[in-house]
């Protein structure tokens, strides 16, 4: 999986343990279990949606947030979290 991809998954990561209130450490080990465990297209999925937020975000300035996820890629990621 690319760096940035990596990073901004881990920085979604602590954002939710700072919401939820739990250990950073916590949200972004079931997060690797959970990625680690994905099938092949849902990887794929995975690292294309966000390639293109990461490319929203750097290119056209704007913020990564619910916002800017189609409602699938959103469940996608909660269940990676959660």
């Amino acid at each position: 999986m690319p760096l940035d991809i990596r990073s901004t998954l881990d920085e979604m990561a602590f954002g939710i343990s700072q919401k939820e209130n739990v250990d950073a450490f916590i949200v972004k080990q079931r997060m690797v279990s959970k990625v680690n465990m994905l099938l092949e297209e849902k990887a794929i999925y995975l690292v294309e949606n966000m390639a293109i937020l990461i490319e929203k975000s750097v290119q056209q300035n704007e913020t990564i947030d619910d916002k800017n996820v189609t409602k699938e890629f959103l469940t996608f990621l909660v269940n990676l979290y959660y």
